[in-house]
C-alpha cells in the first residue's frame, strides 16, 4: 500500500494545526451548502478532550499541498461501548486513486488496538462513490438520519394561532438562556446541561448508542462554539425548572441548523416543542436567515411528524454504516 502512494507522489504525515484552512477547503469543497470556517475548525481543535484518544493522518502531494485527512477516534460525545469512529475526507480530485483506502488499513488497526470492537461512519445517501467505496470495505448500513429544510420566507406562522397561548395557560414560560443569564438566574448553564442530558439520552441512534457527554465538553460545543448565539438557546421553563429547549446552530454564509430540540418525558404532548420551534424561526428571520435545516432519525416518529407539520422538505439524509473488527483486515479498492 505504501508503493502505491509512492507511486502518486504522495505521503501520510501527522495533522498540523497550520492544515486547517486547506482542510476547511476541502470541506466546503464537499459539503458545499454547509459551509464550515477556519474559526469553527480551530474551536473543535482547541476544544477536543486531550485525553481522548485519536489517530490522525494528514494526506501530502509531492508538492507538499494537503490534500485530505484520515481520523479515527472514540467517540467522546456518545456511550458507545466498543465503538470508534472513522472519518476520510479528499480533495476532489485525489479521490478514486486508492488513498482511502490506504487510510482504512491504517485506521482500522488502530481502533482495534484501542480495544474498539466495531467502526461507525457515515456518508450522504447521494455520495455514490463513497456508498460503493463502503460497501467493499464491509461495512453495512445500520440507519439513516433523514436531512430536512425550511424556506423560512415561505413559512407562515399563522397557521399555528394559538401555539403560544397554549403553552401560557399550560404555566409554562418561554425564554432564552442569554435572558436567563441576564436575569441572574443560578447556574443556568448547567440547567441547561441536565435538561441536554436527559432528553438528549432519549435521541434514537442507530447502533445501539447514546448521546452522552461531560459538562466540559457539552458547554464548549453547545455555548462556546462560533455558530453559537445564546439568544438562539430557547427554554421552556415550569416554574423554576428547565423542561423544554431548542437550539440553533449558525453557520457563516450557509443555513441555520436546529442542533437540539428536547422535553422531558413528563411534559411532552403539551405543545412545548412546537412553540419553541416557532420561538427559533422568529430569531433566524430577524437575524437574516433564509433556510433552517435539522437532522432527524428515522426512529424518532415524534418529531418526524412534527417537522412535516411546520413544512420541512426532505433532503438527501446521512446513512450510517458500522464494521465489525473481528474480520478480516479492509480490501476496499479504488473505482
Amino acid at each position: 500500500m505504501q508503493d502505491h502512494l509512492t507511486a502518486l507522489d504522495v505521503r501520510l504525515r501527522d495533522f498540523r494545526l497550520e492544515d486547517i484552512p486547506a482542510l476547511v477547503e476541502i470541506f466546503n469543497r464537499t459539503w458545499v451548502d454547509e459551509p464550515s470556517t477556519v474559526a469553527q475548525e480551530e474551536h473543535w481543535e482547541k476544544s477536543y478532550p486531550k485525553d481522548n484518544p485519536r489517530l490522525r493522518y494528514a494526506v501530502e502531494a509531492g508538492d507538499g499541498h494537503f490534500i485530505g485527512l484520515g481520523n479515527c477516534m472514540r467517540p467522546f460525545w456518545m456511550d458507545a461501548p466498543g465503538v470508534y469512529t472513522l472519518d476520510i475526507v479528499l480533495a476532489p480530485e485525489w479521490r478514486r486513486r486508492g488513498i482511502g483506502q490506504a487510510l482504512l488499513a491504517r485506521l482500522e488497526p488502530y481502533a482495534h488496538t484501542q480495544g474498539a470492537e466495531r467502526i461507525h461512519t457515515d456518508c450522504r445517501e447521494d455520495f455514490d462513490g463513497s456508498i460503493r467505496f463502503l460497501e467493499r470495505a464491509g461495512f453495512s448500513r445500520i440507519g439513516i438520519r433523514f436531512e430536512s429544510n425550511l424556506d423560512l420566507d415561505a413559512f407562515d406562522e399563522a397557521r399555528f394561532v394559538g401555539a403560544f397561548e397554549r403553552v401560557a395557560q399550560a404555566g409554562y414560560e418561554l425564554t432564552t438562556l442569554a435572558a436567563e443569564r441576564a436575569a441572574e438566574v443560578i447556574d443556568p448553564d448547567r440547567k441547561l446541561y441536565d435538561l441536554y442530558s436527559v432528553t438528549a439520552a432519549d435521541v434514537p441512534l442507530p447502533g445501539d448508542v447514546h448521546i452522552q457527554q461531560s459538562y466540559d465538553n457539552w458547554r464548549s460545543g453547545m455555548l462556546e462554539s462560533p455558530t453559537t448565539d445564546l439568544a438562539g438557546i430557547f427554554i421552556a421553563k415550569s416554574a423554576d425548572r428547565y423542561v423544554g429547549m431548542t437550539s440553533l446552530e449558525l453557520l457563516k454564509d450557509g443555513p441555520a441548523i436546529t442542533s437540539m430540540t428536547g422535553v422531558t418525558p413528563e411534559h411532552r404532548g403539551r405543545g412545548l416543542a412546537l412553540a419553541l420551534k416557532l420561538l427559533s424561526f422568529r430569531y433566524l428571520k430577524a437575524h437574516g436567515y433564509h433556510e433552517t435545516r435539522t437532522h432527524n432519525d428515522t426512529a424518532n416518529p415524534p418529531i418526524l411528524r412534527l417537522n412535516e407539520s411546520l413544512g420541512y422538505q426532505r433532503l438527501p439524509g446521512w446513512l450510517v454504516w458500522e464494521k465489525s473488527l473481528s474480520g478480516e483486515p479492509t480490501t476496499a479498492t479504488p473505482d
